[in-house]
């Protein structure tokens, strides 16, 4: 079996779409689990998605409720977004909330989820720490 490929992902995470937001914590998840570091950016209306209630007021391109959309996703048998955030809880992914998107969208670093647990900082440190590697925007 080749070696993994251990250079860095970065997911930029801009919109407040559920379906965006699923199909990158998919991408994270898997890519953790190959053994790759991952970084998820929330940034712009994505920021809310750390916030507890931020996945319930979430909707689909469609106008679709996130947890609609999770619930139809699991009678499928695939993972749902609450499926994904306790895997990447447990695998060594890093969660950055953007420091100026807490403070366009007035949410405190206090009110941001606990787990995954979830650092404060800003789009020069995301770039220094992703130099080499690949980049996704959601």
């Amino acid at each position: 079996m080749a070696k993994a490929d251990r250079r860095p992902m970065t997911l930029l995470m801009m919109s407040a779409d559920a379906e965006r937001v699923h199909m990158a914590l998919m991408v994270g998840a898997t890519a953790s689990a190959m053994g790759r570091p991952v970084t998820f950016f929330f940034s712009k209306a994505a920021i809310r998605f750390l916030t507890p209630d931020g996945w319930q007021a979430m909707k689909t391109s469609t106008g679709h409720p996130a947890p609609s959309m999770d619930a139809a996703l699991e009678a499928k048998g695939v993972a749902d977004s609450g499926v994904l955030m306790d895997g990447l809880a447990a695998l060594d992914v890093r969660f950055v909330a953007c420091e100026t998107a807490l403070r366009e969208h007035d949410i405190e670093a206090v009110e941001l989820i606990q787990r995954p647990a979830v650092e404060v900082s800003g789009l020069a440190d995301v770039i220094e720490k992703g130099a080499g590697g690949d980049w996704l925007t959601f």
